[in-house]
């Protein structure tokens, strides 16, 4: 099996092991946590292959009473200073 012609052509990821990311969001309580691991997808809506990311939840994020962890596209989030919770 080949791998597909553009996939060693992508960028490094911006995010590291351990940052505290949010997503981007318009509204203030939008979730966040930590980076546990990123892995190389396809991504359907740019038709392009990009980072995605397993974000451990912060326990005062808003999703964090049903789920422990999530994944997000890099374009959707940003670096992240833990409010005073």
């Amino acid at each position: 099996m080949n791998l597909p012609a553009n996939f060693s052509k992508g960028k490094s990821p911006r995010f590291e092991y351990g940052e505290r990311l949010r997503w981007i969001s318009a509204q203030p309580d939008t979730d966040w946590g930590i980076v546990i691991g990123r892995f190389y997808n396809y991504a359907p809506h740019h038709d392009n292959w990009m980072w995605c990311y397993l974000i451990w939840l912060d326990p005062h994020s808003t999703s964090a009473a049903w789920c422990q962890v999530d994944t997000a596209w890099e374009e959707d989030l940003e670096v992240f200073d833990t409010p005073n919770a």
